[in-house]
């Protein structure tokens, strides 16, 4: 809910001005006299004033004031109340121009509740507005979103905690509106609403008629009597243990669904730790890219600013330097065979001449060295071996492949000199290198290009596999989710075993639950046959009854009415039974959740109120202090009218946590708080309005001129 704007028209003091409302902070201005309170109380009883007995201003005073004050309860449109000083009270209803009546009524009428129903139409927006009256009555706002002026605060009427209670308790799942409603019907259904309590008692009614004819008709005989005593006390052993069973078969319940929630918790984990699990894997991923980055940078940075050209050079490059390391082999190999070669032909001669030079000997020694003896032979035969290495000599001199080694050496000086040149292109400084260092150069370089290219094709698929960042958003919320989901069930874990007030640890621990539930149905069985048995009892009392009677057929009629009376009312009492435990469980469920509100209240509350007295007044203002002026409203003698000002201020602050989860959004109204603030707590005072108006519209009515760069700003 929020004041969108009003017109506001007194003779003398107002003269039909408009005052446009922020949705966050505005400060309405005025000097003394101007009427700035006024308007904040009329504001509040112009809304609620003519449907509560509370009212902030008294009846003469409208008779010589207009307010026309436009209020917006949902985001379509909004409503407007015309309060004026003739005879007629209306309320419109305007969206996208158009103004719809909704509720008319005279002044002069005296209104009671129906009355106030039959003025109101029959519409949708009708029945919107008299919903958030329902919700929000004149009390309720008043008591949290209106602070008067410390000179009108009254010690002896400052809160009224039966209000601040349904405030406090209330919130968006309406368990407490559902219990007062629910408590309500259950305590006074003895009312004319033919409930289950009239029921009840009307049926005893006929069962003690029932029972006074059995008796007359059977009063000379004593036996009768001993026996309806004896019946009387197994009857209550009978309702005592139907009380038991249904205690027992709620507690079983309770248990059943604390498993439940249990095992919904377990699911959560699971599916968290799921999630969690890909989250770190993406973390790791990053952290990974992020480091591979850095060895790349630190190992490789003479690769880092390569271009597409540059790469190009340098696998032209290595293709060359392959190619002249092929060459070198050819070269290397020529070499090898040249040499080989020689060495075999030289074999070839130095054989021929020894041959030669041995056959000789032998031919000189078998001659006994008579030269001129076998002259021919022995000049033949050195002849032979001349010629043998004449040829040799020759074929070497012939095969030496000289022009093939200078084609070799003329192919590896044109790759040199490409090699130069694609050093050059790929920003190498050759300096003085020599061409073995440049070999060697090369070498180091290509192999550290590859361990480049390798990491760089590991980085990039470790990339791919990222997943993508609207995907991480979205399990990141999902998430989020979980967490919550799991922290609502985990509560209602702890609100059910409070329930049961049970003292052993049973929170994680289903075998502890599922023996409990085992022993709650033993003990029901237990009681089952109880029951049974002690019914069988009262049977046979029943037939002894007829027996006894001398009217077998009147006290039998009576006796078989009475039955069936006595069976239909244990239903109704298994039901009524049924309901006092159930609103018993919700009434301590309740005083637990008022002590954890009011606990959580009061801590807000101190806390607002020592940032707004710069802690001045922490031994002096405690917990039980605060308690009694809520609870009871009492306040000690010692605390001045700006002090009580200040906590009511905090109170209120404090409250809007509890606003914004309950039914309805209300703004809150704060008149002349600056009164006996100085600027020191006036800056205090700023942090919480602003804290507070991001969550509920403030107004504030002041004259002080000083505060127009606060917010929104009025001047009256």
């Amino acid at each position: 809910m929020q004041f969108i704007k009003c017109m506001v028209y007194r003779h003398g003091l107002f003269d039909n001005r408009v005052l446009d409302f922020s949705d966050r902070l505005t400060i309405v201005y005025g000097k003394n006299g101007s009427g700035k309170s006024l308007l904040a109380r009329s504001m509040v009883d112009a809304l609620w004033g003519r449907f509560s007995n509370t009212k902030l201003l008294g009846d003469e005073v409208w008779n010589s004031l207009y307010l026309d004050l436009m209020v917006s309860l949902s985001e379509n449109g909004y409503y407007r109340i015309c309060n004026t000083s003739d005879t007629r009270f209306r309320i419109l209803y305007i969206q996208s121009g158009d103004e719809k009546l909704i509720y008319s009524d005279s002044k002069s009428e005296d209104l009671h509740d129906g009355k106030i129903q039959n003025n109101f139409n029959s519409g949708f927006e009708s029945r919107i507005f008299q919903e958030f009256l329902r919700r929000v009555d004149s009390n309720t706002f008043i008591n949290s979103s209106f602070v008067p002026s410390s000179a009108d605060v009254a010690r002896d009427s400052l809160i009224d905690y039966g209000v601040l209670k349904k405030i406090i308790l209330n919130d968006s799942t309406g368990f407490y509106h559902h219990f007062i409603n629910l408590n309500a019907a259950f305590k006074n259904g003895a009312s004319l609403d033919g409930g289950l309590l009239p029921e009840i008692l009307r049926y005893e009614e006929k069962r003690r008629d029932l029972e006074k004819k059995i008796q007359i008709i059977d009063i000379s005989g004593s036996r009768h009597e001993k026996l309806q005593r004896e019946k009387n006390i197994i009857q209550r052993e009978i309702d005592e243990l139907i009380n038991s069973l249904n205690s027992l078969d709620s507690q079983k319940e309770i248990l059943q669904k604390i498993i439940e929630n249990l095992n919904k918790v377990e699911d959560l984990k699971n599916e968290f730790e799921s999630i969690k699990d890909e989250i770190q894997n993406e973390q790791q991923k990053i952290q990974s890219i992020s480091d591979m980055k850095t060895e790349l940078d630190t190992m490789f940075p003479h690769f880092s600013d390569i271009d597409i050209n540059d790469s190009t050079n340098l696998e032209r490059l290595q293709e060359v330097f392959n190619d002249i390391l092929n060459l070198n082999e050819q070269i290397d190999d020529f070499y090898f065979r040249r040499d080989l070669k020689k060495k075999k032909f030289k074999k070839i001669a130095v054989a021929a001449s020894l041959s030669a030079l041995s056959s000789c000997l032998f031919i000189l020694i078998r001659n006994g060295f008579a030269f001129q003896k076998d002259l021919y032979l022995w000049t033949g035969i050195v002849a032979a071996a001349f010629v043998i290495d004449v040829v040799v000599a020759l074929y070497l001199k012939i095969t030496t492949g000289d022009r093939d080694l200078a084609r070799l050496e003329e192919e590896k000086r044109r790759f040199k000199e490409r090699i130069r040149t694609l050093m050059e292109k790929s920003k190498f400084e050759l300096e003085d290198y020599k061409l073995t260092e440049i070999y060697e150069l090369l070498l180091q370089y290509f192999e550290d290009y590859v361990n480049y290219t390798e990491r760089k094709k590991d980085l990039a698929r470790i990339k791919s596999s990222l997943k993508e960042e609207e995907y991480m958003i979205r399990i990141q919320k999902k998430l989020d989710a979980l967490k919550m989901e799991e922290e609502i069930i985990k509560d209602e874990i702890h609100t059910s075993i409070d329930t049961l007030n049970i003292v052993d640890d049973i929170e994680n621990e289903t075998s502890k639950i599922a023996e409990l539930i085992q022993n709650i149905d033993t003990e029901a069985d237990i009681i089952k046959e109880k029951i049974e048995t002690k019914e069988r009892i009262i049977q046979q009392i029943d037939s002894e009854f007829v027996q006894k009677s001398g009217t077998g057929g009147t006290i039998t009629a009576y006796i078989e009415e009475k039955n069936s009376i006595e069976r239909t009312l244990k239903k109704w009492k298994v039901n009524r039974n049924s309901l006092q435990f159930i609103a018993d469980t919700l009434t301590q469920a309740v005083d637990r959740g008022e002590e954890k509100q009011l606990r959580r209240l009061l801590d807000g509350t101190l806390e607002k109120f020592n940032h707004l007295t710069g802690n001045q007044y922490i031994t002096k203002i405690d917990d039980t202090a605060l308690l009694h002026m809520i609870t009871r409203n009492e306040i000690s003698e010692e605390l001045t009218q700006p002090l009580i000002h200040a906590l009511l201020l905090s109170l209120k602050f404090s409250l809007s946590d509890f606003i914004m989860s309950g039914d309805a959004t209300l703004p809150l109204l704060i008149d002349e708080p600056f009164q006996f603030m100085d600027d020191e707590r006036c800056n205090r005072f700023r942090d919480l309005v602003s804290y507070i108006s991001n969550k509920r519209q403030v107004i504030i009515f002041t004259h002080h001129s000083d505060k127009r760069n606060w917010g929104n700003f009025i001047e009256l």
